[in-house]
């Protein structure tokens, strides 16, 4: 079995307000393919309801940094209660979604992804003691690149949605 590394746990951003999720959709897969990753979706459901949209999105982007290691970064976003409303930017009316928005990040490396060293017990020991004394420099370093790349995503889509506070929300569509 291939060791799971959670190197970084759980950035949240919590968002409410208006914001076009069509667009944080396609920003954070551009974003994404940026780095280098190969995106595996993981989830994509959505529910309609009296109060609105509830969404659910998943994705697993991983990028091979060696043909033992590999880094993954975890994307899920959960959003509720979205509806389509009319807002004023620049004394303009243009039609967006209001929601409460969750995005949760991790990043995480997966060693011996093709499990090599997996077939005895003796094997499994000499893996460990590489991991922990001989490759634990080039480890270092996968850690420390792949806590950038988490963290620049995590600020991009919070300038992202950073933008949509000059929106001033006008109606209120009406409930069922």
């Amino acid at each position: 079995m291939s060791e799971l590394r959670i190197v970084v746990d759980h950035l949240k951003l919590d968002y409410k307000g208006p914001l076009e999720f069509n667009a944080l959709i396609k920003l954070i897969t551009a974003l994404i393919k940026e780095k280098g990753f190969d995106i595996r979706h993981e989830k994509d459901f959505e529910q309609n309801t009296k109060t609105g949209k509830h969404i659910e999105w998943q994705i697993s982007p991983w990028k091979v940094i060696s043909d033992y290691a590999r880094q993954i970064i975890k994307v899920r976003i959960l959003a509720s209660n979205m509806i389509k409303t009319e807002a004023v930017k620049d004394k303009k009316k243009v039609k967006i979604d209001n929601a409460r928005v969750i995005i949760y990040i991790d990043g995480m490396i997966e060693f011996d992804y093709f499990h090599k060293w997996d077939n005895n017990p003796f094997f499994l020991f000499l893996r460990t003691l590489y991991d922990k004394f001989v490759y634990r420099v080039y480890t270092e370093r996968f850690e420390q690149r792949l806590v950038y790349d988490t963290h620049h995503v995590y600020n991009r889509i919070e300038k992202f949605l950073n933008v949509y506070t000059n929106y001033k929300v006008i109606t209120e569509p009406h409930q069922f």
